[in-house]
């Protein structure tokens, strides 16, 4: 067991809690109550190391995530987040073997969340739920403990836009037809950051007129390319791509990454510097972080130097609104690849401001429909 799992036994209660984990025997006098900063130290350095997997639900949870990632096929990032999670309520529950865990147990356990906001402790729950239900399907358990507990209600937030100019100032000021397709592809498309890295020219199906991307877990989904799309890519593949002096080939990523290098000195001594493109490699999401916030200061959607504030999440927010206020939420759930209708619905189902001034259009139009207009008001009383 490591130094950070020992020192937890050593001086839980943890939050000042009096279960004693590992089932050592110490009293609460032996013991000091640790700091929250203390506790999450040694939690990180526990999931870390894995050493939370000493514990007897540790070792159950090992085996949870190995299945997750191998017949589940869930993806690096989503293992980060349950392993997290699992692995706080295995050090929590240290003491506890996996069939002595009961529903108090594990709302002690979503308790620790309890000052985050209602949308964290759904997805802690979730979380939970899952390991638990998996538990009881494998036949680690009899019934799962998780059945009773509920998800919390969340508020209902809008969705946020991009400002209502965001797009032509974008457009108006990307200098290549490289930086105007991929812009396209957030505004007028909705794909995600991770979906724009990993976009490459062999995606882009000039005579089909589409595009292939791939989205969390590997979920592969076709965009239909219309209007302006097609000629700025018709644009960008005639076009040299910048720093490399040739057109794009189709192992070429759209967003491929870029370096300043040492390319000697001038003729009084000072240093140059010139950029080299690596397009055959992948964009990291910093890299892509950057790349927008030099569009947005291109724009003067932000100001010099401000990398935060206009997240690139808010362009697919803002096409998924707008395709859904034009082609129904639908059509809106399939262009952003989500698997359940209910997702779409739970974000952009809500009717806003521009909803029903649409609506008052509509009424107005039909009111014209039924010359309303040409009734005769009463004479006024003299």
């Amino acid at each position: 067991m490591s130094e950070a799992l020992e020192e937890l036994e050593r001086q839980l209660p943890l939050f000042g809690d009096t279960r004693v984990v590992g089932g050592n025997g110490m009293g609460p006098s032996n013991r000091a109550c640790l700091t929250l900063g203390e506790a999450a130290r040694i939690i990180r350095e526990a999931v870390k190391d894995k050493s939370y997997r000493a514990t007897p639900l540790g070792q159950l949870v090992g085996r949870y995530l190995r299945w997750f990632r191998n017949e589940y096929g869930a993806t690096p990032s989503t293992l980060r987040d349950y392993e997290a999670v699992l692995a706080r309520m295995s050090i929590t529950l240290a003491d506890r073997e996996p069939i002595d865990v009961s529903v108090d147990d594990l709302r002690d356990v979503i308790d620790l969340w309890g000052e985050r906001s209602p949308r964290t402790r759904q997805k802690v729950t979730s979380v939970v739920r899952a390991f638990w239900s998996w538990a009881e399907e494998q036949g680690h358990i009899a019934i799962s403990p998780a059945a009773r507990i509920r998800r919390p209600r969340a508020e209902k937030r809008v969705a946020p836009l991009l400002p209502a100019d965001a797009r032509p100032r974008l457009l108006t000021v990307a200098k290549h037809p490289r930086d105007r397709l991929a812009l396209f592809c957030l505004l007028l498309l909705g794909v995600r950051r991770g979906e724009l890295a990993g976009i490459q020219v062999r995606d882009f199906d000039a005579h089909r007129c589409s595009l292939r991307v791939y989205g969390k877990g590997r979920k592969e989904r076709v965009l239909p390319l219309r209007g302006p799309v097609l000629a700025e890519l018709q644009l960008f593949l005639s076009s040299d791509l910048p720093h490399v002096g040739r057109p794009p080939e189709a192992d070429d990523y759209l967003l491929h990454p870029t370096k300043k290098v040492y390319a000697g000195r001038g003729s009084e001594g000072q240093q140059k510097l010139s950029v080299r493109a690596y397009p055959k490699k992948r964009p990291s999401p910093q890299a892509v972080h950057r790349w927008w916030y030099r569009q947005l200061q291109a724009a003067g959607l932000v100001g010099q130097g401000i990398t935060h504030g206009l997240n690139m999440h808010l362009a697919r927010h803002t096409f998924a609104t707008e395709l859904r206020r034009v082609a129904g939420i639908d059509a809106a759930s399939q262009a952003l690849g989500h698997a359940d209708l209910n997702t779409t619905l739970a974000i952009y189902g809500h009717q806003d401001q521009s909803d029903l001034e649409a609506a008052m259009d509509t009424y107005a139009r039909w009111l014209e429909q039924q010359r309303e207009d040409a009734i005769v008001p009463p004479e006024a009383d003299p």
